[in-house]
């Protein structure tokens, strides 16, 4: 009797452990705050000084003026920020890929010349790239001016795993940095946040152009890593 009862209470035992560990296996993961983590990303945007970037755009009418792509490498400041590196863009007509320094509000630009020379970027209709770097109105403001928030799905982005956090942005946002659309409607966005609370990723749709829904992306790395930036 003593050995049946042992038995009765060690198979008790070891159903509740498996039902236990069922339960704690199916539970799904709990999301993070998806304003907190993009105001996470922001800070660490801002503190890093030196990001590196890249922007690439698809479904762009031919016909329309405005910067289509860029590479290169921004020093965040409050103060003075900078930028350093190549700009794809239809300028007047004319589509070709530009050498582009730009120091707060002034830029030198190699457009079908040997040297730089000084340009003025809003009589181009183009965007100064230090407003990206800028933590009033840049690349990291967009993440607290999103609207409506989601955390998403993780995803795998190459080697490296990322989490979304998707909503909305005003076209009065895209207006001002990047000098595309007419301040008006609304643009879907999603980011990419990687480890470290780094914004890997940035993805916006909508009405860059009239008549048209085209896609930008900004793709960030090099978070730290410095680069001179002086003029030249």
């Amino acid at each position: 009797m003593r050995r049946r009862a042992l038995l009765a209470g060690s198979v008790t035992v070891a159903a509740s452990l498996v039902l236990m560990g069922c339960s704690g296996g199916d539970a799904p993961e709990a999301k993070a705050d998806p304003k907190a983590q993009l105001a996470a990303a922001k800070k660490v945007f801002d503190e890093a000084k030196f990001v590196g970037l890249t922007l690439s755009s698809k479904n762009v009418p031919k016909t329309e003026n405005g910067v289509t792509g860029a590479i290169g490498t921004g020093a965040i400041s409050a103060t003075e920020p900078k930028f350093k590196g190549n700009v794809t863009a239809t300028i007047k007509g004319v589509s070709g890929a530009a050498e582009v320094i730009t120091i707060g509000d002034a830029a030198y630009m190699k457009f079908f010349t040997p040297t730089y020379n000084p340009a003025n970027l809003a009589d181009l209709g183009a965007p100064n790239p230090s407003d990206f770097f800028d933590p009033a109105k840049g690349i990291s403001q967009l993440l607290v001016e999103t609207g409506n928030p989601v955390a998403g799905e993780k995803v795998r982005d190459g080697a490296t795993v990322l989490e979304q956090v998707s909503g909305t942005l005003p076209g009065s946002q895209i207006k001002a940095l990047f000098n595309l659309g007419d301040g008006q409607g609304e643009f879907k966005v999603t980011y990419g946040i990687g480890e470290g609370d780094k914004l890997q990723l940035a993805t916006m749709t909508g009405p860059f152009f009239a008549g048209a829904s085209s896609t930008y992306t900004l793709r960030l790395k090099n978070y730290g890593t410095p680069v001179e930036i002086t003029r030249p």
